[in-house]
């Protein structure tokens, strides 16, 4: 490191992580652009010559960007009413399916595929509420991949896993039912 210089200061090459990769350089203006763009939020991570390691862009100081916007809404203010139309989304598919047989004379197994689409529609609208929320959802997991998405919805949300067991209960008893 050279006399005078700050590693958490301006100046210098910037390396950061995006989804898993490691990118960069960057100058500290490129830095700025990818926080505007919301494509680097405070704990993404980011290094420099004269660091020993990879920090969070909030260590740095770039932390004053981030001033600007509000945190994300917390669990308690977040309506969980759609979430838990996906937590019932396994039975509601099951009556849906059966309604459609029933409509079109044809066997219930040929409409295995609404549950699908129920599930992936119901979890892609809630992905996109916690977005408006100032959520950060890439770290969920996929909405489509739903128990995995409930699991981790409820970990950065504080808030009790109870919606995944429903799902994953009446997922298995689905699973039951049409065997």
């Amino acid at each position: 490191m050279e006399q005078g210089e700050d590693v958490h200061g301006s100046g210098g090459e910037w390396h950061y992580e995006l989804n898993g990769a490691r990118l960069g350089p960057i100058s500290d203006a490129a830095v700025r652009a990818l926080i505007s763009e919301q494509k680097l939020t405070r704990n993404s991570f980011v290094w420099k010559k004269g660091l020993a390691d990879w920090t969070t862009v909030g260590n740095t100081i770039f932390s004053n960007e981030f001033i600007e916007s509000p945190p994300p809404l917390s669990g308690a203010a977040i309506d969980n009413s759609l979430v838990w139309w996906l937590a019932v989304a396994p039975l509601a598919g099951m009556f849906l399916a059966g309604f459609l047989s029933g409509l079109t004379q044809k066997d219930i197994g040929n409409f295995w595929w609404v549950t699908l689409a129920l599930n992936i529609v119901l979890s892609t609208l809630d992905e996109k509420k916690l977005q408006k929320a100032g959520h950060d959802t890439s770290r969920m997991g996929s909405a489509w991949l739903v128990p995995v998405y409930l699991y981790k919805r409820a970990e950065v949300l504080k808030q009790k896993n109870t919606y995944f067991i429903v799902w994953v209960v009446l997922f298995c008893l689905s699973l039951l039912a049409d065997a």
